[in-house]
């Protein structure tokens, strides 16, 4: 589990940077981080890099904690409350942090785009494994062992 763990790290902190500069572009921003963030940290290199490690450690913690829906141990409305936890709760400060939005209220309606997205990632996996219950079901049923 711990090199799974690793592998999809690895994976999330390149996607965070990646994800982060896309957004920078398609919001017109594209020195990557804001006046307003520069202002705050002081250094220009700095808010630079903070605004690039730092969505890559956001990156760790949502790619590599994927590995909780492995776990047949954790039910799967536990794995998707856990990691849901995981992605949400440090997303708030660090999006008020590097400046991502203006307001708490931006944050917020993020906030409830994310849940409404995890709701929808459980149901589609729960309605795919009641769906393999009852298949697996039927031919138990057709094919009983003796």
């Amino acid at each position: 589990m711990m090199r799974s763990f690793l592998k999809r790290a690895g994976i999330g902190f390149l996607c965070g940077i990646v994800v982060c500069n896309i957004i920078s572009v398609i919001c017109a921003n594209p020195g990557l981080v804001s006046a307003e963030f520069v202002e705050k940290i002081g250094d220009l290199r700095v808010a630079m890099l903070l605004s690039m490690i730092l969505p890559g450690l956001y990156g760790v913690l949502t790619m590599g904690f994927t590995v909780l829906y492995d776990s047949e141990r954790i039910p799967l409305a536990a794995a998707t409350a856990l990691h849901c936890a995981i992605c949400i709760v440090p997303f708030i400060p660090l999006s008020l942090f590097l400046g991502w939005f203006a307001a708490l209220a931006d944050v917020l309606i993020m906030v409830g785009i994310q849940l409404a997205a995890f709701f929808a990632i459980w149901l589609i996996i729960y309605l795919r494994y009641k769906k393999l219950t009852r298949e697996l079901n039927e031919i138990n049923e057709r094919n009983p062992e003796e």
